[in-house]
């Protein structure tokens, strides 16, 4: 399979997920410093020009061959967190590059190591950010994420908040 419907299915896989509702949608925008929350039932966040797609999903969901393909460990104690950060213009969404940290937390305020890396491919354009985390069963996180797309002065600040069943 092609890396880049390789990350097709991923995020038509994470986007069928439903595991719960946790949503929850807060006012202020980012402009005034404020960081915009939003829960697992919605995958993308639009800020100015930019729209910012996010999943989260245990590893073990991840076909073998695709976990295979992007060194990712299959496990339901396993999630893995994917980013994607998209320009609009007037052809429509441009993906775009971003520099992209992120901190998870659980409920308890617990931090958990995280590390992003990004994932380029060429036909088609895709552009995106993946990480993996440790999570117990019905463990809700909390990923906080400073978004700075390519050209942008500061950044998108996001919190996106999940609960994993790994049972």
């Amino acid at each position: 399979m092609r890396a880049s419907k390789a990350y097709l299915y991923i995020s038509l896989l994470m986007s069928l997920i439903l595991i719960g509702g946790c949503e929850q949608e807060a006012g202020p925008s980012t402009a005034e410093g404020a960081r915009i929350t939003f829960g697992e039932n919605v995958h993308d966040k639009e800020v100015g020009n930019y729209i910012i797609h996010v999943n989260a999903l245990t590893t073990d969901q991840l076909p073998q061959e695709i976990a295979r393909g992007y060194n990712i460990s299959r496990s339901k104690n396993r999630a893995m967190l994917n980013i994607s950060v998209r320009e609009k213009s007037n052809n429509g969404e441009i993906p775009i590059t971003a520099k992209v940290t992120t901190t998870a937390k659980n409920l308890s305020n617990q931090l958990k190591d995280m590390h992003l890396r990004e994932i380029k491919e060429d036909d088609p354009l895709a552009i995106y950010y993946i990480g993996e985390v440790s999570v117990s069963n019905e463990e809700t996180l909390v990923f906080d994420m400073d978004i700075t797309p390519a050209g942008a002065s500061k950044p998108i600040l996001l919190s996106y908040r999940q609960r994993f069943f790994t049972q």
